[in-house]
Formats: structure tokens, sequence, C-alpha cells
């Protein structure tokens, strides 16, 4: 049972007055998707995004607080060439011996011309909408033909339109916002190929090249998305009605299932679907607010207060994101499906996402609103605007002032040192949000895996900069699927069994299979299995603990529990209870590094990557310490290396894949295995090391150690039975400030 403070039971307390609203959501779903709703569409255009009663207001804000972004559409789409001329963007592509294209896997369509049609004629309607300026009609017109051009190339080379489905949206919502300007054969020139392609696009279509399909469990962006739009932008035009009904019913039924599965795994936090900050920062914030935009001017109703998924979005943001100072970008953890580069933040969206999160939400949530202003105001200068993908979003924001971006600052403000998502068992800790404080991250009991590894019990570390992380990248190679996602990548438990099948994960376009077959280096074989068991969060220390045991096979695994205590600032205790079904089954307890690590006692061992980690191995009491890792074994597992692309000059771009790993275990084979170690980080060279003491009573295992303000502290996990630990804090002048069994 989960045992919380007063002040985290407050905040869920809170956080449960939005289960009214998530229960409406669902009552109103079948109001929402049934014919008769439906049917209440708009019946004359525009009704896509804008609609007629929402112009004047688009107007006065192209003319007020939306000038800036008014002024530079203006500018770019005055450099449009009339004509719309279908142009290769570097050249026309080499052919092929029988004369046809020889195309890139990966490149999309869009990607080959200089103008893709869809996102021009947009900005040129949206122009006109607001100016009724004829030159912007005519250029809307002509890049919406341009854009059936580059829709029937795409079919006829059998390459994918777009990744993201947003050149297509843009292009309906031109059509829709020009319709009255449209003859009704330029209506139909554009209409019906758009709505056969989505129509052949879709995962039962007949297209078979590479497309991305989508769907309400992931960022629902791509083909199977499309349907919602095309049929607000097709219904009642009589093109092909009944196609367009069709896509209306589905992709409405699409996004509602969407935003309840959000709200679900957000759970009043503000993560959204996924771990990996690419994806849950980047392109699935956009899946909700379309949604949101499109059914207000289609329906004329706000739906917006039945999800809260993104009413939190800035904390989900706020803290996955790490300080490096100054002038410096942020970054992030590299949880889940993630390139190890750099793991810079990715944050250029950001400014158009939150102004949404404002606009939708800031009224009925003022504090979220100022977290949000405030979480704008420490983008990089350069992303301090919108990014231009949907040209409309700056004009409809009306909930949104430019102006206190700057104003909002970046404010001290009291907030928990954590931030937890029950959805993918998810903690993120922290002492601090400048360049000098300890950033931490904690995965226990996770029912979700959308770009998520097999990762249940890791952590990573940073101080000044990563010490202990999350090894392997995502990439084109196979280490993207046989090393980085699979447990011996991250600083978790293995149990090893000789032949055991590696556990599936997906492969990259670009991955060429060997034919052969590896097995698993001891890892997890499922990813949401594992259960939180119990988060305390108290003033100088927050304690997890997490039961893994269903991750692993059931041939090996008997027991897999994790307690991880982080001693602010700088202090790290993790006990481990696991058996294993057979003696022979190797147990192992990792840390992934950067760098070499340095041997500076018997089981002391140092780290350094900008900042500084010592590991001291209290349990096994003769531990064996292995170093795995250096040239040609960098990431080395299932017998064999799984390099990096880059050759030997790989760390050049994959600057944080690690490289270097202890594996601890027990000196003999044995099925009960008690892992204890204790880490210290500093943002500098450690000195004047803690020296942790072990402690063992009869049914407990733990350690005594004095933090650097003079505090002791003395920790016992029981070893067998009920998962609990007692933790008493004592001042340095005998007063007990802490004394409890949990």
């Amino acid at each position: 049972m989960m045992k919380l403070p007063l002040s985290t039971l407050l905040f869920m307390a809170l956080a449960g007055l939005l289960l009214p609203r998530i229960a409406a959501a669902t009552e109103q779903t079948e109001r929402l998707l049934s014919e008769e709703y439906l049917a209440y569409i708009l019946p004359d255009h525009p009704r896509l995004f804008i609609n007629e009663s929402m112009l004047p207001a688009i107007r006065e804000r192209a003319q007020g607080a939306a000038r800036k972004d008014f002024i530079q559409l203006k500018e770019e789409v005055d450099a449009l060439p009339l004509e719309a001329p279908l142009v290769y963007a570097s050249g026309a592509p080499p052919t092929n011996p029988d004369g046809s294209l020889k195309l890139e896997t990966k490149k999309e369509a869009r990607q080959y011309f200089l103008y893709d049609g869809g996102t021009q004629a947009s900005r040129a309607a949206l122009l006109y909408l607001i100016t009724g300026e004829d030159i912007y009609l005519q250029k809307a017109k002509n890049y919406l033909v341009l854009s059936t051009q580059v829709l029937r190339w795409s079919a006829d080379n059998q390459v994918w339109m777009d990744l993201t489905g947003h050149v297509r949206i843009n292009a309906l919502a031109a059509y829709d916002w020009i319709y009255h300007e449209l003859t009704p054969e330029e209506r139909e020139a554009f209409m019906r190929p758009m709505l056969e392609y989505i129509t052949n696009s879709q995962e039962s279509g007949s297209f078979t090249f590479r497309r991305t399909i989508g769907n309400a469990e992931d960022g629902n962006y791509g083909e199977s998305a499309l349907r919602f739009f095309a049929g607000i932008a097709a219904s009642y035009d009589g093109i092909d009605d009944a196609k367009a009904e069709q896509f209306l019913a589905d992709g409405a039924r699409l996004f509602v299932d969407m935003m309840n599965h959000r709200d679900k795994v957000s759970d009043g936090s503000g993560l959204l679907s996924t771990t990996t900050v690419g994806y849950s920062m980047g392109n699935y914030p956009y899946a909700s607010f379309l949604f949101l935009q499109a059914w207000l001017a289609a329906f004329e109703e706000d739906v917006s207060p039945l999800w809260d998924q993104m009413v939190y979005f800035s904390e989900w943001f706020d803290y996955v994101t790490i300080n490096q100072g100054e002038g410096e970008r942020l970054l992030t953890f590299g949880l889940g499906d993630m390139g190890h580069q750099d793991n810079v933040m990715y944050t250029w969206p950001m400014y158009t996402h939150l102004a949404q999160v404002i606009h939708y939400y800031g009224a009925e949530y003022p504090e979220e609103a100022e977290r949000a202003y405030r979480v704008m105001s420490s983008l990089p200068e350069s992303e301090k605007q919108f990014n231009g993908r949907y040209p409309f979003v700056p004009f409809i924001v009306s909930g949104f002032s430019p102006q206190l971006v700057d104003a909002a600052g970046a404010e001290v403000v009291d907030e928990p040192g954590y931030f937890y998502n029950k959805s993918y068992g998810l903690l993120l800790m922290r002492s601090g949000k400048n360049a000098f404080d300890t950033y931490a991250s904690f995965r226990f009991g996770s029912s979700e895996d959308t770009h998520q590894h097999y990762d249940e019990l890791s952590f990573i570390i940073y101080k000044g900069g990563f010490l202990a992380l999350d090894a392997g990248s995502r990439t084109e190679v196979d280490h993207h699927h046989a090393f980085a996602p699979q447990s011996v990548a991250h600083n978790t438990i293995l149990i090893h069994q000789e032949g055991e099948p590696m556990p599936y994960f997906w492969r990259s376009w670009r991955d060429q299979p060997d034919g052969k077959t590896y097995p698993n280096h001891g890892g997890q074989d499922d990813k949401t299995r594992a259960r939180a068991v119990a988060m305390v969060a108290e003033q100088d220390f927050i304690y997890a603990a997490g039961d893994a045991t269903l991750s692993y096979a059931e041939s090996k695994s008997d027991e897999v529990v994790r307690q991880f205590i982080y001693v602010m600032p700088d202090y790290f205790i993790i006990y481990d209870r696991v058996r294993s079904k057979l003696p022979d089954q190797k147990k192992e307890f990792l840390l992934h590094f950067v760098n070499e690590p340095e041997q500076v006692g018997a089981n002391t061992y140092r780290a350094e990557n900008g900042g500084e980690l010592l590991l001291t191995t209290l349990l096994p009491e003769n531990a064996n310490i292995h170093l795995e890792g250096g040239p040609g074994r960098e990431f080395w597992a299932s017998g064999r290396n799984w390099p990096l692309d880059g050759g030997e000059n790989w760390e050049d771009t994959y600057q944080l894949a690690g490289g270097w790993r202890l594996e601890i275990s027990d000196s003999e084979m044995q099925a009960q295995s008690h892992f204890l170690n204790f880490i210290e980080v500093s943002d500098m060279a450690i000195d004047e090391p803690i020296s942790p003491q072990s402690v063992r009573t009869a049914t407990q295992d733990g350690l005594i150690f004095t933090d650097g303000w003079g505090a002791e502290w003395k920790i016992l996990f029981n070893r067998d039975g009920e998962i609990g630990v007692s933790i008493q804090q004592t001042d340095s002048d005998g007063t007990v400030l802490y004394n409890e069994v949990l």
C-alpha cells in the first residue's frame, strides 16, 4: 500500500476532483458519436478549424496580438511564385534500369519537392480569409492544384506522402476555406483524388508502400486520423457524400477514443501517452489540439472541458527537463525510445503547444497557465514563436497573450521535488531546478508500453552530467532492437537463462536482418506487468518500491523487487531482492556509464562525466564485480557486440550512449540474491566521500551513513516477506527528525 505525506495526499485529492470529468467524458462519448449529433455538422463552409463566426475575431487578432505572425505569414506567401510550379527541391531523382525513379525508403514525397502544395495553399487561403485580397485566392487555388499533383506523384511512385499527414490536413483546410470561390469542377478535381488516396492509404487499403497508420493509443498522426479532417471538409459537398459521412464517423470515433485513452494515461499528471519526449513533446500534442479546434469549428461546441490531458502538460515538460545553466539548452533524461546523441530536450514545438494549453484551459486553471508561461519563457529565444506547421494557430488562440511570455520570467516557485505518473510507473526527482542540482528517474510499475523499453526498475542520475544513464540509442542498425531497448542497456536487474528468446522490439526500416537468432541477455520479456508497491515523498527523501517479478519469464523469475531511496540532495540507496527459479540462473545488478569507471576500493568505483559518482556495494558481501565495455565490447550482449553506426567514430554522434557498465553478482551461484548499493554524486570531485556502514539483523539488511549536513541515516530493508523499510534520520544534536516503518 502506498504511504504518502499530507502534501501528496492533498495533491491526489485535488487530482481526484478530475475523476467526475473523466466519467462525464465517457458519458458524453456516445452523444458526440451518435448519427444525430454528427448530422449537425455545419452545413456550409468554412468549417475545418475555422468557421464564419470566428472570422471577425481572427481578423482583429491579426492586427493586434498576432500582428507579428500576420506580417510573417504575409511575407512568406508574398514570396511564393503565383504559378505554383512542380519543382524538385534538389534535382530530379535518379532512375532505375526499368525507368522508374530510384527513391529513398525513408524520404517522404513532400521532401522531394520545393513546394508540397498543401502547406502553401493553407497559408495563402488563410491570408485570403483575413484580407480578402484576390492575389491570395489565386495562389491558394494554384497551390491546391499542386498538392493534387504531388499526391498523385506519391501514389504513382509508391512513396509515402508525409509522416504525420500535416500536408494533407493543410490542403483540406485550404479547400474548405476557399470552397465558395472554387468551381464545382475545381472542387471535384481536388477532393475526389484526396478521398481516394486516403481510402487507399488506410491499413486495409490497397497501398503497400511505407506509411504511418496511427491509432488511438499512439500519436494518432498519419493515415487513420486523416479521415476525420477529410470527413469535415467533404461532408455534403456532393462529391462522395457516403464516403465523407463514413470518414467523419470513423474519424470522430478514433479521436474520441484517443482523448479518452490520453486522459487515462495522463491521470492528471500531464504526461502525454509516452515517456519518450520526442513524441510526447513533438507530434502527439498536435492531435489533441487539432481535434479540439476542428470540433469547435465544425459543430460549434467546445468539448475541451471533457478532457484534462493537456491541462498539466507544462508540468510534465518542467519535470522531464534538466537545466544546464544560463544560455545552455535544456536536457532530458533520455527515457524510452530515444536517440542518445546529446539528450537535448525537444523544444521547438513547445511554444505552439503551450499557447494552446493556455488558450483552452488557462481561464479555468490560472496556476497552470502561469506555469505554461514560465516554461515558454525558458525556451531558447529562437523558439519563442509559433512553428508554422498549422498557420491558423496564432490567430485562434485568443486566450493566449504573447506579451506575457517574457513577462513571466523564471521566478522561483515552491513545488514538489518529484513528478509521478502511475500509468508508466515513472518517478522523476530533483533537488532543485538549477545546473548544479541533482536529477534522477526511477521506473517501477508500468501498465503502458508505447515507445517503452524493457526497463522496469531502472534509474538514471544526472549531476553536472549524466553519471548513470540508459545506454545504447535508437538508430537504423540492429543495435536499435537487439541492445538499446533490452534490459541489458538499463540500470536494472538481469536474470540469465540459457537459450531464452530475445523479446520482440520493432525494427527500423533500414535494418538488414542477418538471418541469425540471438538470445535474451538476462533481460525482461514484458513491459506492462510490473507493479508499484510504495511511494513516499518527504522533505528530505523520496522512497519508491517496485515489484517486477512478472516482467521476467516465468521460467526464471520468482521474485524481483527493488526499493529505491533518494536522500536529497546527493545520495541514493538501492536494495534488490532477487530470487530465480534455479540456482544456476545468474543474477546481476547493472550500472551504465559514459566513461570508464575507476576502482578506488574493494567494492567502490568512481565514475565521472561532468560530475562525479561513487558507487559502494554493500551486498552481496563477497560481490563479483565485473567491468564490461571498451573498444569492441561497448554494447556487448547476447554473445556479441552491437555497434552503433559511425564505425570507430560512433561517439562523435552518440555522446550519451554509454559504452561501459558494471555487472555486480554473487560470487557463487544461488537462487536468492540480495543487492545493496550506495551511490553518492557531486557536480565536482568528491574529496571526502560518505562511508556507509553495512547493517544486518536477523530479518533485515541495511546501512548507516552520515550525510553532508551531519544527519545520521539508519535504513533497514526487510530481507524477505513483506516489502518494507524502516528509515530513521537523526540530527547532529541527537534530535530524531524522522522515524517511520514504510
